[in-house]
């Protein structure tokens, strides 16, 4: 996260560079309901240093520890329950 406590704003193009997969993996993960980016009027997303933070962790788990994504989404569900995701 950014220091000065602004967070970032990104384009899907901008977000997959930052967490260094193709855009197409950020369309993946929305559809799996694993990150929700917000949408411009125009319907364009816009993702946060915490969902770039996310899809980073999201391979980390799917990479290196060979969880599917259906784990990946009972983790968060666990995480979300337990407050991990506010830390």
């Amino acid at each position: 996260m950014r220091s000065n406590g602004k967070e970032g704003i990104y384009f899907i193009s901008i977000a997959a560079r930052l967490a260094e997969v193709h855009p197409r993996t950020l369309r993946i993960y929305e559809d799996e309901g694993l990150i929700s980016p917000k949408r411009t009027a125009g319907n364009t997303r816009l993702y946060c240093d915490k969902d770039v933070k996310k899809v980073k962790y999201i391979r980390f788990l799917t990479q290196d520890k060979g969880v599917n994504l259906a784990g990946v989404k009972m983790i968060f569900e666990l995480m979300e329950r337990l407050g991990e995701w506010e830390k």
